[in-house]
């Protein structure tokens, strides 16, 4: 059956009862385990615990990046004008933002990427 221009080859769109990955993922690690009876992320953590303690150091810094947190990115700008930052105008600091940006996004122009400018915080 051929469709007609502007028709929907799906015209009840996606059926409802389709989970998402994260959604059967979540589904999946709160089951009890058939053997233990123990919910399967309580064993998914109990596994990171012990490659922790074995010394692996992803398993170490997973632990640390959940319980501690991410430390957050560090940035850097650095300006010709050496004056401190509480010296600066507003309107100064967007222009060096602005600037930036243009920088960015017209050096990835220039070479046909597509990568994003840095987010500036």
């Amino acid at each position: 059956m051929a469709w007609k221009a502007g028709q929907s080859g799906n015209a009840k769109g996606r059926p409802t009862n389709d989970k998402t990955f994260a959604e059967a993922l979540r589904i999946a690690v709160n089951e009890p385990d058939e053997t233990t009876g123990k919910k399967n992320l309580r064993m998914i953590a109990e596994q990171l615990v012990i490659s922790a303690k074995s010394g692996e150091g992803w398993a170490i810094q997973q632990v640390a990046d959940r319980l501690d947190g991410k430390p957050a990115q560090e940035s850097t700008v650095t300006f010709d004008d050496k004056r401190d930052a509480p010296d600066w105008t507003t309107a100064e600091l967007l222009a060096v933002i602005d600037e930036a940006r243009n920088r960015s996004s017209g050096s990835a122009e220039a070479t046909g990427s597509t990568v994003e400018p840095d987010k500036l915080h």
